[in-house]
């Protein structure tokens, strides 16, 4: 009786872990996209013998040619008996003086140049393998946006063997050691006080820029100055130079200017948005290139073992490979499917935006919206739409770029705005003030206000940063210069 309960337990703790690892490698695919989603499927097909690549339609093209050898090729043309005929083609090629050929010039990407570089490092196996993969998590612009936690699990899955979030941490910060300073940065603040360590000339200015970033960043972005220059007991004329100091760093780890590839990877957008009599239509392009099948000649071939021993553990290897096929295969479908329900409800509520392609007539619209609608956990919608782009008439998109946090109007969740919209009323704004004196951000918020858009002062110093304006006291100043 003992021996059956713990048969019957064992059995229920294997079916628990495989279902875990069935959700780790759908989570794991539905991020993937782009060259990433093609490399690991080439990855699979080599490791599983059995997997391979459905094919639509045999085509009988080889057939065609082996029985038309002379339909397709001129047999007296290849076979002349004019012996010149060779010698007579490549005299003329050589001495064709317009004949050129490009030289052959290797670029490498921004990926292969931080591997590069972590592998020249001092780094123990197993933490430069993390570090490679952690540079492939990166986004455009350098930043690792994905919570280390869902990075952590991802790898844990992807080779087979359960990690510490300390040991991805630790790679991390290796990966943080890397040109160009601030790489792999999880936020601005990180980013800024990467580059701050980074810098050589510590003097006194460079002290207090480190002291500001560490431990008063939350005054610094509410500019509580006087705070700060109380706190770090500077002068004026100090703390002015210390804000310069850090106002000349890069917001951004990765930028046009500082781009190590010459040539950026290709995008390859997993949606499609098209317009046909006015009515959009969604499609997924990837999907013609990952269908996938069970190759059965290959397990056929590989469980013809005599002996019967040999034969039992033949069986039990193919076995698993094809649950390991199989587990791929229906994580491929069910990504489509899930991909095919978001990007649909993407298009419902962004309609105005596909068929003009003007962020303007973007409409309020967050993660949490797609979920409700569609009825996916909100992780799987950010997997789904992170590090995506999608296909529309006027050109590629990111899908993370097409979701706005609505800002509400006396509570009134009709009359919403987008921050675009609210960058656009700024400007408006600004544009129509009186240029020798300009309306401070209290008094924009009033303006605002009177226009039933309802926000802080400080979202507007935001958005205002964001549209290119520059503060009141600024803008005074360059209409004095303009007028001198």
């Amino acid at each position: 009786m003992n021996q059956h309960q713990s048969q019957k337990q064992n059995q229920q703790q294997k079916q628990g872990y495989y279902m875990s690892q069935q959700h780790l490698k759908l989570m794991h695919i539905m991020h993937l996209s782009g060259y990433a989603l093609q490399e690991y499927i080439a990855n699979e097909i080599e490791l599983n013998p059995v997997l391979e690549v459905e094919q639509e339609a045999e085509t009988n093209d080889n057939d065609d040619l082996t029985d038309n050898d002379d339909n397709e090729f001129d047999s007296e043309l290849l076979w002349s008996d004019d012996d010149d005929l060779l010698e007579k083609t490549y005299k003329q090629q050589q001495s064709n003086e317009d004949y050129y050929e490009a030289p052959v010039v290797q670029y490498y990407s921004l990926q292969e140049n931080l591997k590069d570089q972590i592998h020249m490092m001092n780094l123990y196996p197993e933490q430069a393998t993390i570090a490679c993969y952690l540079v492939d998590e990166l986004d455009d612009d350098g930043y690792l946006r994905r919570p280390i936690g869902e990075v952590t699990d991802d790898y844990s899955f992807a080779f087979g063997k359960m990690i510490q979030e300390e040991k991805m941490i630790e790679a991390l910060e290796e990966l943080q050691k890397c040109e160009p300073a601030g790489i792999a940065a999880r936020d601005l603040h990180e980013c800024l006080l990467l580059q701050l360590k980074r810098k050589t000339d510590k003097d006194k200015i460079h002290s207090a820029a480190v002291q500001l970033l560490s431990n008063y960043y939350h005054e610094f972005t509410q500019r509580q100055f006087q705070k700060i220059k109380t706190a770090l007991n500077i002068s004026a004329e100090d703390f002015e130079n210390c804000i310069a100091y850090i106002s000349k760093l890069n917001p951004k780890p990765v930028t046009e200017t500082n781009r190590y590839e010459l040539l950026r990877e290709q995008i390859i957008p997993d949606f499609e948005v098209s317009i046909e009599d006015n009515e959009l239509f969604v499609s997924l392009t990837s999907a013609e290139s990952v269908k996938l099948r069970i190759n059965n000649d290959a397990v056929s071939a590989g469980v013809s073992a005599n002996n019967s021993s040999e034969k039992k553990q033949v069986e039990d290897y193919f076995q698993n490979l094809v649950s390991d096929a199989t587990s791929l295969v229906n994580a491929l479908r069910e990504r489509e499917t899930t991909m095919m329900s978001i990007i649909s409800v993407i298009a419902q509520m962004q309609p105005d935006f596909f068929r003009s392609g003007d962020i303007k007539e973007l409409h309020p619209m967050i993660l949490q919206d797609i979920a409700n609608k569609t009825g996916y956990d909100i992780s799987t919608v950010s997997r789904i739409t992170s590090n995506k782009y999608v296909q529309t008439p006027f050109g590629i998109f990111g899908l993370k770029n097409l979701f706005m946090r609505a800002i509400s109007s006396d509570g009134d969740d009709s009359a919403a705005s987008t921050s675009v919209q609210v960058q656009e009323l700024i400007q408006q704004i600004v544009n129509n003030e009186d240029k020798n004196k300009p309306f401070s951000d209290t008094e924009i918020v009033k303006l605002l206000k009177d226009k039933e858009v309802i926000i802080a002062r400080r979202t507007v110093v935001k958005y205002r940063e964001l549209a290119g304006i520059a503060n009141s006291s600024m803008r005074k100043k360059q209409q004095m210069v303009l007028t001198e």
